[in-house]
Parts: structure tokens; C-alpha cells; sequence
């Protein structure tokens, strides 16, 4: 391969993710609305969890439903499998990402946060799976399985999921109406921490 078709190779991946992306829309429905809505109402802490590339995912996840006013935690199966799923309790809400749906530590966990009174709601490709009829709520991500890099790594379900939870953020933050001062009390930090500062002294300006 020569540096041509290297980068040939490279404007097709990303146009086909793009594409992918833009089929997404269509598939938003009464899951999304419903997830977004038991976030907001959350009134403890909303849970992620996933393995694999799922993991990174529900990571980002969480950091940003957090930056939207729910306060959110990644809880990684092996730690909630031995003990830590203790931490959950009754009214809160367990996130699930997995594009097929069969990983079993991930279902298990999801079978303690039910039997702890959690809701649960999953993000998955697979409708029919054993994730998918054991949560409470079902946000359907669907991609084309050979548009995964090799046939079979995980990258544009990957980047598929990552974007509807920037949708269901989306909704999130206007449920909440969690403000940029909020966030600037927490973000400091940054870039984005100097933004949100200058934002709040002109605001303040503003009033007096």
C-alpha cells in the first residue's frame, strides 16, 4: 500500500462512519425520550457500565451526564461483580452499553441493579438479546456489523453509541436546565474551566 491508497483507504472509513452516523436519526424514538427522562428525574446517581470498548464509552458517558447536572459513576463489571455493586441503591438508574447484548458480567450486573430497585435501560444494537429483555428501557443503536474496522472491531458501533448518548445529553440538559454557572462551580479546569469563568464574571457584571 502506497501512501495514496493509505489515504484513500482512511477517506472511506470516515465516510462511511459519517454515514452511519446520519442513519441514526431516524431510528430516535419513545426509548430515547423515555432514557432521557429517567435521567433527569434521577434522584440518585445514574450508573454506567460496559466491557470492552462499551467501557470507554460508558466512561465518556458518565462524565458527561454528570457535566449536565446528574451525577453519574462508571461501575466496571469486575468491581461490581465482586462487591462493589453494593453501592447501588433503590431509585437509581444503571446504564448498559454492549452492542450485541451477550456479555455476560454486563448482564449479571444488570440483574443485581433490577433486583436493587434500579431502573435500567441499555444502549445496543440488538433488540432481541438477553440485555436487551432484561432492562427496563431499550435505546436501539443500530450499525452496519461490516463497517466495523476488520469485519469485527468494535469502532463504528463504538462511535455510534458515543453519539446517541450525546443526544440523550442533549435532552438531559434541557430537562435539568443545569446552567454554564453550575457547571462552572465543578469545571474549573482547563480551557473549558477559563470559559466557564469568564462566562460567570460577565454574568455578574451583568446584574450589578
Amino acid at each position: 500500500m502506497d501512501k495514496m491508497e493509505a489515504l484513500d483507504l482512511a477517506r472511506q472509513t470516515l465516510a462511511a462512519e459519517a454515514s452511519a452516523l446520519d442513519g441514526l436519526k431516524d431510528g430516535l424514538g419513545e426509548g430515547l425520550w423515555s432514557a432521557a427522562q429517567a435521567l433527569a428525574a434521577c434522584p440518585g446517581i445514574v450508573w454506567t457500565t460496559g466491557v470492552g470498548t462499551s467501557s470507554a464509552v460508558a466512561l465518556r458517558l458518565a462524565h458527561i451526564l454528570t457535566d449536565c447536572g446528574v451525577r453519574s459513576m462508571f461501575l466496571s463489571p469486575d468491581l461490581g461483580l465482586h462487591g462493589h455493586s453494593g453501592a447501588m441503591v433503590s431509585g437509581e438508574v444503571l446504564i448498559a452499553l454492549s452492542r450485541g447484548g451477550l456479555s455476560e458480567e454486563v448482564n449479571l450486573l444488570v440483574s443485581i441493579a433490577r433486583a436493587r430497585g434500579l431502573t435500567t435501560i441499555a444502549l445496543l444494537h440488538d433488540e432481541a438479546s438477553p440485555l436487551a429483555k432484561l432492562c427496563d428501557l431499550v435505546v436501539a443503536v443500530r450499525t452496519p456489523p461490516e463497517l466495523e474496522l476488520g469485519g469485527y472491531c468494535a469502532t463504528t458501533s463504538s462511535l455510534a453509541v458515543s453519539a446517541v448518548g450525546d443526544a440523550l445529553c442533549a435532552i438531559v440538559l434541557h430537562l435539568t436546565g443545569y446552567t454554564p454557572a453550575q457547571l462552572a462551580q465543578t469545571h474549573p479546569g482547563g480551557a473549558v474551566g477559563r470559559a466557564l469563568g469568564s462566562m460567570s464574571s460577565e454574568s455578574e457584571i451583568v446584574k450589578r
